[in-house]
């Protein structure tokens, strides 16, 4: 027999709150809700409806054992950007006195 757990809306003395829910074969035999430490026979309990998966990592965990060496800061990227700037501040400056004289 298979062994699965669950998440599902769970209805216990008039409350319905998240569980999670164990199942052997198809039937459920104990739930325990969420954020609690103590499990509850299924018996005593009323399954309302199931909640979606909880979400999968996508990332894969990588082997600690490959550690990568810090790469290097781009010196050549910074500058170009700084010049970029400077640039864009020059327009900013001059575009006002460019449009008169154009108009």
């Amino acid at each position: 027999m298979n062994e699965r757990t669950e998440y599902w809306w769970v209805r216990h003395d008039s409350e319905i709150q998240p569980a999670e829910v164990g199942f052997i074969g198809g039937i459920p035999v104990h739930f325990r809700f969420i954020g609690t430490a103590g499990r509850v026979q299924a018996e005593a309990a009323e399954l309302i409806e199931r909640l979606p998966a909880p979400p999968v990592s996508v990332f894969k965990p990588q082997a600690s054992s490959t550690v990568a060496a810090p790469s290097k800061p781009q010196k050549s990227g910074s500058l170009l950007w700084f010049i970029g700037i400077l640039l864009l501040i020059l327009v900013v400056q001059c575009s006002g006195p460019i449009f008169d004289a154009i108009k």
